[in-house]
Order: structure tokens, then sequence, then C-alpha cells
């Protein structure tokens, strides 16, 4: 770029800016407003021009608390509280008569789920800023807020008659403060950093995208993992919104997106179609609103409705409109790109009209979005409503109240199981299974959760494109747990509160304790003993033992805790066990015997000491920000275990010999130089577990850390130069692998059929070290072409390969997916338990 352009586009922005300065709130609000004086504007309250810097999320809540001292169409309240304990607000604005009711307005609200249409005011959702490096909704928020508490004309005190409206300024808190504090720090004071290399816009390693453990929040709104979602999606279910927007960022050479999406391909079978109408008809309000300052804007060409975990479409499988946003970023206060220099403020301006016409157009079409929640919320009548999912588990209640209590955070209709069932061969027990009416009030999430749909027919790249943000979106799949559709009449009382299975009747024994590790909490009680040095044996053969005039089996993986030889005494062990035992609801069983019923006794060689794990996970440069947090959020807020993450560029300086496992996740890896390599492959030789996940166990065979191999493809006819086309050419879906029960990395899985979740092309071949491989038909839900398919069918999924004393897991895919797969979390923790103790070494 010559000189000459460089100073034209420096002044551009310096004139931009001036012409912010100038104009004030009319740059943003343009003319005909009246604002009451007695109300702080943002620029006011802050001592800084809105789009001069970013606001950190605490003062945004400090605003808020000042718009709700002050007036009396406010109610400020706290949902919930981040990992960094930071106060989650949302700013209600209605008017006056309209707040002093918001409680009996609430109320009313329930009578939508029973199928009527009940008075009241339009409940609107505003949501902003769910990926915290895409701030100015979150700067807009701030304008919206005054907005709607001060201005003065008819038609906006009309409106607040008319609608209650909940403004989330910052849906990732965490996030937003990391990216406001790069931004702020990288900033020029003197002079504008348009570039888009400057430092101001490559925002450092993990980003501010994800949350505290970087996860992407906008991928968690039925699977509600963090606070953050839990605490969202309770308010939603509350007040059950006629509309949400949700506004986002993009690259900054686009320029602003707004609904409808591709209807060919992107609308859920399970959504009405008069949802999709009303996006159509809300996009006339924005082209006027965008129209009308001369921002430019596409629809039609992007994105997804079907996901149910966005905070557009969520409210799409719960009776609401929901409506995407994506502004062009400055990722910044300023940055050139194809359109011209994109400020901070002219983002802003571009979300804060949208969010006014997202009122506007509620308010034109109310009648239609009550018409809309009456239709949805009415039961399914004949063959569906006589349909019911049945899901259960004999052995892990822990996995399996856990999926329940999600199905009920979003008010689902869940039945006890009143007798036991057989259906293929698989038994679902009273007490231990659980009712899923199909044609409920909300079938739509019932559905989608239970959804099994596989994309065969799809032909074209293009129709390939159009599932870029995923095929696959079944949770149920998630659980592991068996489940089947039944029309039984089984069906017991409605679940509100889950029962406790826990006993936590443990009494003392002198000689030792057994586990049942079949239940998921048995994982997260072992590793507490662990780390306090507690002597803890693994069962590698099943056995049974005599138990109040029954018998009790034991299978693979379970735990047996001595009393002698431990370094404590009797009694401490027992009130370290009780203590445990409570806290993690295991239960514990005492035994006085080491003569067993059946199979091994407890003295022999079958059972083998569990090694204490020494966990080191490999962070930052050009590594996977998403699934480097999966791993530390299991460790910390799962099995509250300690682990050592390592930046990539210290790496080398890392004693490796004070860890026994090392774990990569996706990522390039080419940092590591030739003394690096070769000092993981020593730590390998004398016994060291490296644990590959997704993407990086494709680098640990190309390195020949792995003997592994990969599939050797016989079709080429998918096979694409473009990078960004072949990610495209796999969407998120759902597949069949079947796992060797008898194997420790599956110790706790009761049935072999293993769901597992898929994002890339990374094929390993069967070999006599497979643990886990995919079936024959492994398409589950989702979509796969078919040369992936040939070369999918019979490929490994999980591979343990030797390495001197040590041994390289491979993982084909990403085990702890968004945070939610429980049952493939289950063999990536025994991978961290067992993985010096493979059998057949």
């Amino acid at each position: 770029m010559n000189k000459a352009l460089l100073t034209f586009i420096f002044l551009l922005a310096i004139i931009q800016s001036q012409q912010v300065k100038a104009e004030g709130i009319h740059y943003f609000f343009g003319p005909g407003l009246t604002f009451d004086t007695t109300i702080p504007t943002p620029e006011e309250f802050l001592g800084y021009e809105t789009g001069s810097r970013i606001t950190e999320h605490s003062r945004i809540n400090a605003y808020y608390e000042k718009l709700a001292e002050l007036s009396d169409r406010t109610s400020l309240i706290e949902i919930g509280r981040t990992h960094e304990n930071r106060k989650l607000y949302v700013l209600i604005v209605s008017s006056p008569e309209n707040i002093r009711e918001l409680d009996g307005y609430k109320e009313n609200r329930k009578r939508v789920r029973e199928g009527e249409k009940p008075d009241g005011p339009l409940i609107v959702f505003l949501g902003n800023t769910v990926h915290g490096n895409e701030t100015s909704s979150a700067e807009a928020a701030l304008l919206a807020a005054y907005y709607f508490t001060a201005a003065q004309n008819d038609f906006v005190k009309q409106q607040l008659e008319e609608g209650i409206y909940f403004i989330d300024p910052v849906r990732n808190p965490d996030g937003q403060e990391r990216f406001a504090s790069w931004i702020n720090s990288n900033t020029s004071v003197l002079t504008k950093n348009i570039s888009p290399y400057d430092r101001e816009h490559t925002e450092g390693w993990p980003r501010g995208r994800g949350n505290h453990y970087w996860f992407d929040l906008n991928r968690d709104w039925v699977n509600i993992v963090h606070p953050e979602s839990k605490a969202r999606v309770a308010l939603y279910q509350e007040w059950l919104p006629h509309v949400q927007a949700d506004h986002h960022e993009m690259g900054t050479n686009n320029t602003f997106f707004f609904e409808p999406t591709n209807p060919d391909g992107n609308e859920s079978r399970f959504v009405p179609q008069s949802t999709y109408k009303l996006n159509r008809l809300f996009a006339d309000y924005y082209a006027e609103a965008l129209d009308k300052i001369g921002s430019f804007y596409y629809t039609k060409e992007s994105y997804d409705n079907k996901n149910p975990n966005f905070g557009s479409s969520y409210p799409d499988f719960n009776g609401g409109v929901g409506i995407l946003f994506e502004q062009g970023s400055s990722r910044g206060l300023s940055q050139e790109s194809e359109n011209g220099i994109v400020t901070l403020a002219f983002t802003v301006r571009n979300q804060l009209v949208t969010s006014i016409a997202t009122v506007d157009a509620a308010n034109a079409h109310k009648d239609d979005l009550f018409d809309l929640q009456k239709e949805f919320f009415t039961p399914s009548r004949g063959k569906e409503a006589a349909r019911s999912f049945i899901i259960g588990d004999s052995h892990d209640l822990s996995r399996l109240h856990k999926f329940v209590q999600l199905l009920l955070h979003h008010r689902l209709e869940v039945y006890e199981n009143a007798n036991d069932i057989t259906i293929d061969s698989v038994r679902y027990e009273k007490g231990k299974s659980f009712f899923i009416p199909a044609g409920q009030a909300n079938s739509a999430l019932v559905g989608i959760i239970f959804d099994d749909l596989k994309d065969e027919n799809i032909k074209t790249d293009e129709e390939v494109d159009k599932l870029s943000y995923g095929a696959g979106f079944s949770v149920a799949y998630a659980s592991g747990l068996s489940y089947d559709v039944t029309t039984s009449s089984s069906r017991g009382a409605r679940v509100l509160t889950l029962p406790q299975a826990y006993t936590g009747d443990l009494q003392q024994s002198e000689y030792a304790y057994l586990v049942d590790y079949r239940d998921a909490k048995s994982q997260q009680l072992l590793f507490r003993l662990l780390e306090e040095d507690i002597l803890v044996k693994a069962a590698f053969k099943p056995f049974s033992i005599q138990r109040d005039n029954s018998i009790k089996e034991f299978s693979y993986g379970s735990l047996l805790i001595p009393v002698k030889n431990q370094s404590i005494t009797s009694s401490e062990l027992y009130a370290l066990l009780k203590e445990t035992g409570v806290q993690e609801k295991v239960d514990i069983i005492p035994v006085t015997t080491g003569l067993n019923v059946n199979g091994v006794d407890l003295g022999s060689r079958a059972l083998r000491r569990i090694e204490k794990p020494k966990v080191l996970v490999v962070t930052g440069g050009d590594i996977s920000a998403t699934e480097a947090g999966e791993v530390w959020h299991l460790f910390d807020q799962q099995l509250k275990y300690p682990l050592v993450r390592v930046e990539y560029n210290h790496f080398g300086r890392v004693p490796l010999h004070e860890f026994n496992r090392i774990v990569f996740v996706s990522g390039n890896y080419s940092f590591l130089e030739d003394a690096d390599m070769n000092r993981l492959k020593n730590w390998l030789s004398n016994g060291g577990t490296l644990i590959t996940v997704n993407r990086a166990s494709r680098w640990a065979v190309n390195q020949n850390i792995s003997s592994a191999k990969f599939v050797v493809s016989t079709d080429t006819s998918d096979v694409k130069q473009d990078r960004r086309i072949i990610r495209r050419s796999f969407p998120t879906s759902v597949f069949q692998t079947k796992i060797d029960l008898k194997h420790p990395l599956a110790f706790g899985l009761t049935n072999e059929k293993l769901p597992v979740v898929r994002e890339s092309d990374l094929f390993l071949a069967s070999s006599p070290n497979s643990v886990s491989a995919y079936t024959d038909e492994p398409l589950l839900n989702g979509y796969i072409s078919p040369g992936h398919l040939k070369d999918l069918k019979g490929s490994a999924s999980i591979l343990v390969t030797p390495a001197g004393r040590g041994n390289v897991i491979l993982f084909a895919e990403d085990p702890l997916f968004r945070g939610i797969w429980d049952v493939t979390s289950r063999t990536f923790v025994n991978a961290v338990l067992f993985g010096n103790n493979i059998p057949g070494r």
C-alpha cells in the first residue's frame, strides 16, 4: 500500500471519529428524539465517547445499576454469576406500571405451556456478546438501555406499555473482560491502528471468544454445561419470550447480516413454518433501519437455523422467534476493510438500530407472535401423542440423572417408569429409567434432543456447504444411555425433582472397601483418593461378593481400597471415605474378606494398583483453545484434580520426568524442535503415556510418535484441495462405534455401543491395538459423504500403540466435545487413569 493511500485512510479514520464526536448521541439515534436530562448518557456516566474504547463488563454493570437507581421504567435482576464470579445482569425495561406488575406477568406466562394465549405485554429478549470479543453489541446495549429509559417520545412510551424488554448486555462477561483488556492495553493513544496486522487487531491466545474455560457459549443453550447458560436458560424458561435477538460479529470484510437464512436446507423440520415466516417479515424492519443510516447488509446467503444450541435458534425450539445478527467487526477501535474503514462506533450504531428495529417489528406483529406460541405449545394428537422415548441405565444412575436433570432445566415433561420393560433385549428397570413423551407441549425440543435424522440424500457441494454449522444435534446420544421409542402405558408419576440415589450409610471395615466403577461419579471419587495418596486398585477381571443375603456383582474397573498398607490409619481412611462418598454421592461398600463368591479374589494380580496421574496439557500458539479448555474444565470442574497447563513455547524447558501423562489436543505442533521430539520419545520409552485428541492424533502418526496407520482411501471423489471446503464437507455428526468392554479404556461402561461425535476426515486404520472401531453402518445423526463413509467403516476410533515402556493413546475424535459428551469422556478419563496399565504389553 503506497504512502498516499495510507495517509488518505488515516485521515478518513480521523474524519469519522470527528463526526461521531460532533454529533454526539445523535450519531447513534438520529434527530427527532427527546431524552430525560436526569438520566445520564453512557458518555456522561463513563467519561468517554462511545466507540473510543472497549467498555469493561464491570462498567456496563455500573451504568445499569445507575439506570435502575434513577428510573422507574427499569428493574435490574442478577440471574447468576460466571466462573470468575462476575454478576450476570439483565435490565428489564417497560412502563412503570408493567414494572410494578412483573411478578404477576411472570406467573401468567406459565399458561403458555398449557396451550393457552394469555393476555399481557409482549416479551422480547435482546441478547449481546455471547462471544466475548464481539463487543459492538455490548456497547450498543448501553445505548439501548439509555433509549428505553430516557426517551420521552410518545411512540417509545407506547412500546413500553405494550411490551417488556430484557436487555442482556454481555452474555460472556469473562471473555468480554479478557478482550477489553487486550484492546484497551494495545490501542495507541494519539494515532489510529487501522492495519489488520497491528497488535490491536491480532488478539492473543486464547482470545476473548470463549468463557473462562475457553468454551463457546453459543454452543451451550441446550447443553447447559456452564453457569452462564444455566442462568439464561432458567430466565428464558421462566418468561418464554416471543422474540430473542442474538447479536454477533463476523469477519471485518463483511457488511451486516440479518435473517432470514437460506430456507433451502437451513430450516428445522421440528419448527413450525410460521416461525420462519415471521423471520422474513421482521427483515423489512431491519432493512429500513439500516437503509436510513446508509449501512449495507445481506440476507439468506449463510448461517444455520437448525442447531438448537445457538442463541438465535434456541427460541425457535421453544415457541419464540430467534433472530441472528452478524456485524462485520472492527476487532478494535478502527480497521481497514474492503468496504472502507470500519470503526467501533459504526458497528455499534448498526447493532443499536437493529435492536430497536426488533422491538418495532415485534410490536407490529404482536398478534402473530401470540398466535405462534399457542400453535407451538398445543400438544400433538393422534399417533405422535402416544409415542414416548424411554431412557435408562441399570448401573449408572449418576449419568442417567444428569441427563434427566438437563431435560428438567428445559422444563420438559419427564415421567417415572412404573414397571420393568424389555425392548429389543434392552431392559429398562423401574426406578432406573424414565419416559419422555414425544408429543408433549414442547415436542420440538424433545424431537431435536432425540434426533436420529441422517441426511443421506445430499448430493452437491452446495448442499454440503449448508451443513457447515453441523448436521447432528442429538444430545441423547451424548449421554451414551440406552433409549428407545415406545407406546408403552407404563408411565408413572411426573418427575419434578430427581430422587436421591446415594444412601450415605458407610460402615467401617478393617479389611477393605469396594466401589462399583460403573457409576460415573466413581471416577471423581477415585481422583479425590489418589490426590490424597490413597492406595487404590482396579479390577481387570470381574468378581462377585456375598452381601446382605444376595450376590453383588463387580465388573471390570471396580475399585478396591485396602485398609492395610495405607499411609494413614484405618480410622483416618474411614473418615476420608465417608467424607468423599458424601461429597461425590458414591456408595462405598465395606468388606471383611478377600474370598469372593465368583470370579477373582481380592488378592489376585488381576487387581492392579492405579498410578497417581501427573498430567500436563499443552496450550497457546496454534493449539485449539476450545479443546484445551475442555481438558481444563474436565479436571477443574468435574474431577477437581490438578492439571498443569504449559504454554507451547515453554515446553522445551519442562522437566518431563515430573509428569506421567501428557495430553496433546488439536493444533500445530511444529514448534517442537528435534531436541523436544527426542525428549518426548525418551519420556515415552521410560513409561509415559501420551494422549492425543482429534487432529493431534494425525500429527502423532505423521511424526512417527505412534506406529498407527491411516486408512488408505480407495475413493478420491471427496478429496478437495481447499482446506476450508474439506472441513465443511465433514459437518458435526454422530456415529456408532463398538468398544471392547474388557479393555481398561472402557472400564465402567456396560454397553459396547459407543456413540461418538466427529468433525474431521481423520481415519485411523483398525489394528489389534484398536480399543473401539466404527461399525459397518456408523451414521446415527447427521451427514457423511459416500467416499468418507467407505473410509470410516471399520476404522479405529480409539487406538493404543506401545512406545518402549510407554503408550500413545489416540482418539480419532474429540471425546470431551463441548463438555457434554459424557459417554466418551469416561474413556478419556480412563486413558488418564489406566494409560500405563494396558494389557498385552
